[in-house]
């Protein structure tokens, strides 16, 4: 194993630090950066001088939760610290992404969720329907890291000292408190488990912890179709009762060697035939679907977000990124009914507020002919429109409105409403946007 050394200059140097901020303000609320780029050049400098003088200490994490599914801990640093992390993190990535086997999936350049997912069905391809795979999940994996396991890890690799130090003041900036996933370890008095979600070298620190895991299952089980997603895995290929003597082999081992948990109720052994849940995705030898889960918490994300569109308390911009994001998630998938669906939805959306604005969405001049006013050339920019549509109108309206693929047109039909179909294609053309065509083009690909 190559060991690296004397680099501790380079990562503090005032030109990295410089370049650890640039990197660490991306993406960052504005009040926690232009506090700290007030005074940058003094501030950078005083980060200097604590650590040359090893004295830095890391601040205080700020905690909150995020509800998904399930709850998590988020604990955020203090922006100094964020900076700090991303010095130590430009070298150490470079050091690491080399050690790393290439089925590890998890905060890598190149690699992700979309990739793990292709390999996966790659995998899948060269297995028969009625092999087997095994599934498996980590118990409360980054809140059990241990310390003194994770820096004797890390040691092997970085000699020295003075990085050694820096890496150890980051990783007992926090522990977390006695959870039944927490293994007892033997080797060390001090029981300090847990590093915090938040952190941009947690990332790096749970890859380089469980890199012991990938080498084990690749080079002593001999494993040849296993991949890996933060703490998340999947072999295949494998007959019922291998799978079953390789779970005791990597219990024992995270037991003995990494002092984890396996999560047992999350483990699963079954056919290939039956689909792979992994990344968000469900894998089978002929397609690929979409979770079940993540859908329906998209669709009620999206309900929420359709009733502050209504409310005017959010804007068209950010409801139609809300659908591309996602929509570019099931591009990945077989699922071309859900995106159809999913079109739908958002122009359905799109024309009721039409109907409801007494034209476009955007309450503009061009007022369109739900509106009894006269008064509708292009020119005016009078606010009051005129009389909005009855409400009896409006049902019709939106009761016989269909979605016209791949043309992405909104239609009347002409039996229930007698409105010139040309006047209501003219007016809600409108409201399609620049944007509106990305879904059109992404709907005529699928």
């Amino acid at each position: 194993m190559k060991t690296f050394d004397n680099f501790y200059n380079e990562i503090i140097s005032l030109p990295n630090l410089y370049r650890a901020f640039e990197t660490a303000k991306k993406g960052k609320k504005k009040g926690r950066v232009i506090s700290f780029e007030k005074n940058l050049h003094d501030n950078l400098w005083e980060l200097y001088c604590e650590l040359k003088n090893k004295i830095y200490v890391p601040k205080s994490y700020f905690t909150f939760y995020v509800t998904d599914y399930k709850k998590r801990k988020i604990m955020c640093p203090h922006f100094r610290d964020s900076v700090v992390q991303h010095a130590v993190f430009i070298y150490l990535e470079q050091i690491y992404e080399h050690q790393f086997i290439y089925d590890s999936y998890a905060c890598r350049k190149g690699k992700g969720t979309h990739k793990a997912s292709k390999r996966l069905k790659s995998f899948i391809n060269k297995n028969s329907n009625q092999n087997y795979f095994m599934k498996c999940d980590i118990s409360k994996y980054f809140y059990s890291i241990d310390h003194y396991q994770l820096k004797l890890i890390i040691g092997k690799t970085v000699k020295d000292k003075n990085v050694f130090w820096l890496i150890s003041q980051i990783i007992d900036s926090h522990y977390e408190d006695v959870l039944p996933s927490h293994i007892y370890n033997n080797k060390n008095e001090k029981q300090e488990k847990g590093i915090p979600i938040g952190n941009l070298t947690s990332q790096l620190f749970a890859n380089i912890y469980l890199n012991e895991l990938d080498n084990f299952i690749k080079h002593e089980l001999k494993i040849k179709y296993y991949l890996r997603y933060v703490d998340d895995f999947v072999i295949l290929g494998r007959s019922y009762k291998e799978l079953q003597e390789d779970f005791l082999n990597i219990q024992k081992f995270l037991s003995d060697e990494l002092f984890l948990r396996l999560e047992k109720r999350k483990t699963q052994i079954n056919k290939i035939f039956f689909g792979i849940d992994f990344t968000g995705y469900v894998c089978f030898k002929q397609v690929v679907r979409v979770r079940s889960r993540n859908f329906r918490r998209f669709i009620k994300q999206f309900k929420k977000k359709v009733d502050l569109f209504y409310k005017e308390e959010l804007s068209l911009e950010k409801l139609f990124a809300s659908v591309v994001s996602y929509a570019g998630h099931l591009s990945h998938t077989n699922s071309k009914k859900i995106l159809e669906f999913l079109v739908l939805e958002y122009y359905n959306v799109i024309a009721r507020k039409a109907v409801q604005r007494g034209g476009n969405w955007n309450n503009g001049a061009n007022a369109g002919p739900f509106c009894a006013n006269l008064n509708n050339n292009p020119t005016n920019t009078n606010n009051n429109i005129g009389f909005r549509c009855c409400s009896v109108q409006e049902a019709k309206i939106i009761s016989s409105r269909r979605c016209c693929l791949p043309n992405v047109q909104m239609q009347l039909h002409s039996e229930t409403i007698d409105f010139n179909k040309s006047i209501l294609n003219e007016n809600l053309s409108r409201n399609v946007t620049d944007e509106n065509s990305v879904i059109s083009a992404m709907i005529m690909e699928k």
